[in-house]
């Protein structure tokens, strides 16, 4: 099995048996390793391969807009899911100039194993935000996640938070109705520096909400009461049930069964509804299940049945009426109750083969709404009102952040050479220059074959398992059927192309088994001649792709399939400058410097603003004698005259305080704006309240100053002029003054929208700096 960490349960099919294993510690050195119910055996079968169809692992946890709904009609608040969507964002903004978040982004969206990302960066050295092939992956994947938002409202939860997980029971029989065990793996937030060794298991001894999808029912979402139970405390990552009770309760939980289902538990206090449960739905369908004629079922029965469920499927069209219905009347409306109740019925189709509604039928009901729907349908084909329902908000959020990352273009497919590494040329390189064009041909050909046939625009969108050739705003989203049958065309993809990838490698190293060109040797791994030429030819493979320009399409990620060993050329290459030069030098060659775009953007706003004599929102004084602190005058509100009191604080924040302001000022009102506004006015008296928290409490150095010194704005602008102030260093915390100011927002203020508003006007400027480099136009 080899799994990456231990695991507590498995999906399983084995000798006409399926379904969910779990560790059991009593069955050590037992005659027999596994006991399989008599509810799992599904038929008679001679096969004896056991089979894994998922394995128990932290599984992050997505939030859609059937859990949304039903959280939202437990009175879980519109601020708590526009800050989580904020966050969202703001994580995506990040990844794109702070290198932890762009390696987290990449190992979690990435295949497993594909590129030894860790050895990249702590062996290799290499910034995978500059790498003209990683920054791309990582504006890819940042486009992919921005269209989930706006088309599906997928949004992450902390990954210490909630998780999906495998339902089991508890074999003992020790919870009691209402209870469930939770132990799950504490995942660090520094991926690039630790190691799993280090990770700890967590027992849960709090409420948690759970549910699956699909969801439609109030009762579907349900409180429980995690406890320890020390004989379960061997069980880790999965969701625990009671045998007790009325009713089982993932039966309650969407008709659920724990024959590998899995779970949405969430702990994340700010989720878990006040309010009781609802009463479930009874998903004991009364229909009788599909019998075929006793006779052995054969191939033809099987086709019949798939087309029929294929053809008349309307799951998809009664998810849209529900979700339709929801947004006019409420999930509780009778209406809306009987949809989700045709939901189940049609789930259980495939086993009853009787459908809810006629297609007439369903006609109907969709006539009934006429031909208006709440804007985050995002339909042409229909009319749009702009929802006040919490969808409505989140879509229009995510509308606002979308023309920032639509400017971020896709470099590889220009005709354009890339900058090369030269600490990634091998001094042998040229001799392998012919074989490597021949390699690059036939991976060429390859994958625009698989391109062409699974219409992806390059090889970082296939990657990605993502088109990013035309932006979601032009682009009509997809229903659910269609998300489906694309997750399945891009799984077919990454099949073909893995094939690719082991035909690729295969070539690549057919004339380097030997040492030499007569084969009177055969390379061994552990010879430095071998090496040395495996490590030229990767080198060569790497140059040609980043220089040619023969085609309108490049194709970078082939030398990466041999990351390990453009690692060893690299780090040959340091190990000589180093030799060569001195370390200091060496250093500076080496310095990433990640920070550098923010402290750029900043310079520049600072500087339009001095340039072009905008008015500045704080009185200061600035004397050249204490370059690093100024002076600023703090007001009750923005019109007012009154001084209440003076405060010195580090230039660095005054100047951040100066660009926020000015950014936001044309926002800035009186008066709240409707929810339904397509841009939200930012209340004064609310961004009065941030800044003014800011300074109080969050800048250093604080003293109340009795005496002014004299402004001298000459000596503050050759300040701001200076490169040598805005260093990487000072970049950085820019960077950390930027998420600690809008990260108040989370915090502070009795309106809740208001400081959501507030906290997603922030999240934009440093969005707008990471994917533009400059927030004014000059």
């Amino acid at each position: 099995i080899n799994p990456h960490r231990q695991f507590s349960a498995i999906q399983i099919r084995y000798g006409g048996c399926k379904g969910v294993i779990s560790v059991n510690p009593d069955l050590d050195n037992a005659p027999h390793q596994l006991r399989i119910r008599q509810s799992m055996k599904k038929f008679k079968c001679s096969h004896d391969i056991l089979e894994l169809c998922r394995i128990s692992k932290p599984r992050p946890l997505y939030l859609n807009r059937q859990i949304i709904v039903l959280l939202s009609h437990r009175l879980i608040d519109d601020r708590t899911f526009l800050l989580l969507q904020n966050e969202h964002q703001q994580i995506l903004s990040e990844s794109l100039v702070y290198p932890q978040r762009a390696y987290e982004l990449l190992s979690e969206k990435l295949s497993r194993n594909l590129f030894p990302l860790r050895t990249l960066i702590h062996d290799a050295q290499l910034n995978l935000i500059q790498e003209p092939f990683f920054h791309q992956l990582i504006i890819t994947i940042g486009k992919f996640e921005l269209a989930q938002m706006r088309e599906r409202t997928r949004l992450k939860l902390p990954k210490n938070s909630a998780r999906n997980m495998i339902g089991i029971v508890d074999e003992y029989g020790i919870l009691e109705y209402g209870q469930v065990f939770i132990q799950y793996t504490e995942l660090n937030d520094d991926y690039m520096n630790n190691n799993n060794e280090s990770e700890k298991a967590i027992i849960l001894e709090q409420k948690v909400v759970v549910t699956k999808n699909p969801c439609h029912h109030p009762g579907d979402v349900r409180v429980f009461t995690a406890v320890d139970v020390s004989r379960l405390r061997h069980l880790k990552d999965v969701i625990v049930f009671p045998q007790r009770g009325k009713r089982p309760h993932p039966n309650e939980i969407s008709g659920s069964d724990l024959d590998g289902d899995e779970y949405a538990v969430i702990w994340h206090s700010a989720f878990i509804p006040q309010t009781s449960n609802d009463t479930p739905y009874d998903y004991d369908s009364q229909m009788p299940m599909l019998r075929i004629a006793d006779r052995p079922i054969n191939r033809s029965d099987i086709q019949a049945t798939v087309l029929d469920i294929s053809e008349q499927s309307c799951v998809g069209k009664l998810c849209s009426l529900h979700l339709a219905n929801m947004d006019l009347y409420g999930v509780a409306h009778p209406k809306t109750l009987a949809i989700a109740g045709y939901i189940a019925e049609e789930l259980d189709a495939p086993k009853t083969g009787q459908h809810p509604l006629t297609p007439k039928q369903i006609g109907e009901l969709q006539t009934e709404l006429g031909n208006e729907r709440p804007d985050y349908f995002d339909k042409p084909y229909y009319k749009t009102y702009p929802s006040t329902h919490v969808l409505g908000q989140l879509f229009r959020s995510c509308l606002r952040f979308e023309p920032n990352w639509i400017t971020l273009q896709t470099p590889p497919t220009t005709i354009f050479s890339s900058s090369i590494d030269p600490l990634l040329v091998h001094d042998l390189h040229t001799e392998y220059t012919s074989s490597v064009q021949e390699l690059a041909r036939v991976y060429r050909e390859c994958i625009m074959d698989i391109m062409y046939v699974y219409r992806f625009s390059s090889d970082v969108d296939l990657l990605c398992r993502f088109d990013s050739s035309s932006s979601s705003q032009y682009k009509t989203p997809l229903t659910k059927q269609q998300t489906e049958s694309t997750c399945l065309i891009a799984d077919s993809a990454q099949v073909e192309f893995k094939q690719l990838i082991r035909r690729i490698r295969r070539l690549f190293f057919e004339d380097l088994r030997s040492c030499d060109k007569f084969n009177f040797r055969r390379c061994h791994s552990t010879c430095t001649q071998c090496n040395e030429r495996k490590m030229a030819k990767a080198s060569a493979l790497y140059i040609f792709c980043y220089t040619d320009i023969s085609h309108a399409r490049r194709i970078l990620s082939l030398p990466w399939l041999f990351a390990p060993l453009l690692i060893e050329t690299r780090k040959l290459n340091i190990k000589k400058q180093t030799k060569l030069l001195s370390p200091a030098i060496v250093a500076r060659m080496l310095e990433i410097q990640p920070y550098r775009l923010i402290g750029q953007s900043l310079q520049h706003a600072v500087q339009f603003l001095f340039d072009t004599n905008k008015s500045l929102y704080f009185h200061h004084t600035y004397s050249s004698e204490t370059p690093t602190i100024i002076t600023i005058s703090l007001r009750p509100t923005l019109t007012a005259k009154r001084l209440l009191l003076k405060r010195q604080i580090s230039l660095i924040d005054y100047l951040i305080i100066e660009v926020l302001h000015y950014y936001v000022y044309d926002s800035l009102s009186k008066t709240r704006s409707p929810i339904t506004s397509s841009k939200p006015a930012l209340v004064d008296s609310v961004w009065q309240h941030i800044l003014t928290y800011f300074i109080l409490n969050e800048c250093s150095p604080l003293a109340l100053l009795t005496t002014t010194t004299t402004t001298t704005n000459s000596s503050l602008l050759s300040l701001i002029k200076d490169f040598n102030f805005w260093s990487d260093e000072q970049a950085y915390i820019t960077l950390q003054r930027f998420i600690k100011i809008s990260a108040q927002c989370a915090n502070h203020g009795p309106e809740p929208t208001d400081y959501a508003h507030a906290n997603e006007y922030l999240i934009s400027v440093l969005q707008k700096m990471a994917t533009t480099g400059f927030l004014f136009s000059i």
